[in-house]
């Protein structure tokens, strides 16, 4: 429901050409002109939230507040659709009021009034003079279509609105009727309008029954061409209807259509053609022809594979990704081999801000192709992918077709973003029926449910993003060919932010140049103190702040830096909000850091085990996911059954409980690397012995105390740099791939251990526990 009108306020004004709005009506609107389609925009921006007022001359493109009358109806634009880059068309819903126009606030770019309610005076129309109007309007032309009509109208909406709406007389007398206070004497205005129009319906009744009964043969056939050009010559004077057919007819004979949509379209139009133009299927089946005519049936773009040219878009839009690159050059390579092989549909996954759309854009341009972003997020009408069956109100096509209406070719890239956000329930699975998009087994000939004729998708490159895989549907999945887009290194967000964003900020806020510099130490400031994230996007609006700040000051006449470093961001930007954390909390008994990964990034995790009196019972707190309970576990039952091996008596887990916490209680944490880690800070409380300085350790466990691998490790040892880690403990399944990817080339001053078992680890950072001998244990 529309929002209620306070006493006073000021909104936006769409004029409306030979249209009187009521209250309670939905109607669809064509808007062109550049102040109404300023004043959709305007709405759409806000609650969409607008005034309709009618024009007192439609030939007016630009009225005057004196060519427009004073009271309109308060409406809320329900759906907007791009038609084309200067054309849209609005599904408006008027409100439950009136209101009245007081002041002109605006003219440009749209115009903007000050209205208050105004509502209807307090008394109510008899109920036999609502009688009475209903069964004249019933009793008037298309008469079934009006008892349904009046059947489905709810009690809320204000019957002599609709039935004003509906009727056909001149717009002086409509808008005196919304202008009337009284219910009752809108009633008594109603009256004469619908008698007159059943006089006229009985006549024309009447004289074809006897025309009927006078004629035969030839003579009826030509009696009824000439009526049926005398109606269609009254209807073209009355609302100019004979101007939109003919429009459409013309659109048709020039449009490249398929044989089929051809047909569909003729068919439609003929129809429409029969229609008088208050039918409600009339406005249906003339968005209907818009929608088939518009579409790109056999428009595209000179797509074409240039793998230098690939090559250099993508370096100059994206920082290093050298895996990533190399896989879309492999993919685009196979596209220009073979364009009619169908190949495997992309997925970009990570977290936010690391480049998944930018991504898509740059493929787009280096394949010389158009691009759109189709937003999949929270969708759980499989109609939005499918389109709406146009029985409906308020039917339009699918996300997919109202793309390429939009872009106006049929061979685009469209990034299919959010994809694992789909939902489902009561109304269908969209999944599903995006797999119908997808699959190039049927997307040749894909059925809209609106435009209800095939249409090849097989053109249209389709790329999908997420953030993470775990989510997307499983159908949808064994489809996509995921590609990972791992959160930037400190060192990465540094350069990208002294490359890429310093410039764009410094040139958005007027401080573009070389009189104004942010050194690099400023920006890893800002990366490490003010930003936790995966991507870049905070750490740009963080420069922005920067930037405009600077900006203030200079226009203010203070004196504005021209080197900005570290201290000037902290007396710009204030305190910072994050605080990594230090390896010196280490250098205690029962603490271990490790190398997490969350969506914020790598950074440094202390893993600590304390020992109380108890009943042996283990606690693991710090907002630790399901796995990471699993691995403190794991680590737990392991020492509980190794205790005697290593001379440690089993009466100290008898009488103890242990506390196992991950610091950093605001951030969720989950994974199965924090095991190891674990397993040590244990060892390291049960020997009353603190690990080495500066040592983190990474890798899974096992029950039986062996030690599995790890993933994302460039990501991590990165992090171990930055925290001051010397020394880092990996598994040993993890040595090839430290040797075989070139991104994972230690620092020189970052020595690795690899280990396939906790005695080992054990045995590399305390010395002082005593090992067992091999042929005590056995492992799996």
């Amino acid at each position: 429901m529309t929002k209620r009108l306070a006493q006073s306020e000021v909104l936006p004004l769409l004029a409306l050409r030979d249209l009187v709005m009521f209250p309670g009506v939905v109607t669809s609107l064509h808007v062109g002109r550049p102040r109404s389609l300023a004043a959709v925009q305007e709405a759409l921006d806000a609650d969409r939230r607008l005034v309709l007022v009618a024009q007192r001359q439609m030939e007016m493109d630009e009225p005057s507040p004196a060519d427009l009358y004073d009271v309109g109806v308060v409406s809320k634009i329900e759906v907007a659709t791009d038609e084309s880059p200067d054309r849209v068309r609005v599904l408006v819903a008027g409100g439950l009021e009136r209101c009245r126009i007081v002041e002109y606030v605006q003219q440009e770019p749209h115009v903007a009034v000050r209205v208050q309610p105004f509502p209807d005076a307090p008394e109510e129309a008899p109920t036999d003079l609502r009688n009475q109007v209903k069964r004249l309007y019933a009793a008037g032309e298309d008469a079934q279509a009006r008892l349904l009509l009046l059947e489905a109208l709810p009690d809320s909406v204000p019957l002599d609105y609709v039935i004003a709406f509906q009727l056909s007389f001149p717009v002086d007398d409509k808008q005196k009727l919304l202008a009337e206070p009284s219910p009752l004497n809108r009633y008594r205005m109603l009256v004469p309008v619908l008698q007159v129009e059943g006089e006229i319906v009985r006549t024309s009744e009447k004289i074809r029954r006897d025309t009927r009964g006078a004629v035969t043969g030839e003579d009826r056939e030509e009696y009824l061409r000439d009526r049926k050009k005398e109606v269609e010559q009254e209807l073209t004077e009355l609302v100019g209807k004979g101007s939109e057919v003919e429009e459409l007819r013309e659109r048709l004979e020039e449009a490249d259509l398929p044989d089929e949509a051809r047909q569909e379209a003729e068919r439609e139009l003929a129809r429409l053609a029969r229609m008088p133009p208050g039918a409600p299927e009339y406005a249906v089946a003339e968005d209907f022809l818009d929608w088939l005519l518009a579409l790109p049936w056999h428009k595209s773009t000179d797509a074409a594979v240039d793998l230098q040219r690939a090559r250099e878009v993508l370096d100059r839009d994206h920082y290093d990704r050298a895996d990533v690159k190399e896989r879309i050059l492999e993919y685009l390579s196979v596209r220009k081999l073979n364009p009619a092989r169908e190949g495997a549909l992309l997925c970009f996954v990570g977290a936010p801000g690391v480049g998944k759309t930018s991504m898509g854009r740059s493929i787009a341009e280096a394949t010389g192709r158009e691009f759109y972003r189709v937003a999949l997020g929270g969708i759980r009408d499989e109609a939005e992918i499918r389109g709406h069956r146009r029985t409906y109100l308020g039917a339009l096509p699918g996300s997919v077709m109202r793309a390429l209406r939009c872009i106006g070719v049929n061979n685009p890239v469209i990034m299919l973003d959010e994809i694992d956000k789909l939902g489902g329930g009561l109304r269908g699975d969209p999944a599903g029926a995006l797999l119908e998009v997808l699959d190039p087994e049927h997307n040749r000939a894909f059925v809209d449910n609106y435009i209800s004729v095939a249409f090849d998708l097989s053109r249209v490159m389709f790329i999908g993003t997420a953030n993470t895989a775990d989510t997307i549907p499983p159908v949808l999945l064994d489809r996509l060919e995921v590609i990972d887009l791992p959160g930037y290194t400190t060192e990465e967000k540094v350069a990208i932010g002294r490359q890429y964003l310093v410039p764009k900020q410094l040139e958005a806020t007027g401080l573009g140049g070389e009189w104004l510099e942010i050194d690099e130490d400023a920006v890893e400031l800002l990366v490490e103190r003010y930003t936790r994230e995966a991507g870049v996007r905070n750490l740009e609006r963080q420069i922005a702040s920067v930037c405009r700040k600077l900006a203030r000051e200079y226009m203010g006449g203070h004196c504005c830096y021209r080197h900005v470093d570290r201290e000037r961001v902290l007396d710009l930007l204030g305190p910072p909000p994050y605080h990594p954390e230090r390896t010196e909390r280490a250098e205690r008994p029962g603490v271990c850091p490790t190398l997490a990964v969350s969506p914020a990034g790598a950074g440094l995790l202390l893993v600590e085990v304390l020992r109380v009196d108890g009943s042996g019972k283990l606690i693991v707190t710090g907002r630790v996911g399901e796995v990471l309970r699993e691995s403190a576990s794991l680590a737990f039952g392991f020492w509980k059954a190794r205790s005697r091996d290593f001379g440690v008596e089993s009466s100290v887990f008898a009488n103890s409980d242990f506390h196992v916490h991950c610091p950093g209680g605001a951030r969720p944490k989950e994974g199965t690397s924090a095991g190891l880690p674990m397993a040590l800070a244990l060892a390291s409380l049960l020997a009353n012995a603190r690990l080495p300085e500066r040592t983190a350790a990474l890798g899974e466990i096992t029950l039986h105390g062996r030690v599995l691998p790890v993933d994302r490790l460039a990501e991590r040892l990165a992090a171990a740099q930055r925290a001051g880690i010397v020394h880092v403990l990996l598994p040993e399944r993890n040595r090839a791939d430290v040797e075989a990817a070139r991104d994972l080339a230690p620092p020189a001053r970052l020595k690795l251990t690899y280990v396939s078992t906790v005695e080992e680890a054990v045995g590399a950072v305390l010395p002082a526990v005593r090992m067992p001998q091999p042929a005590q244990h056995g492992l799996t």
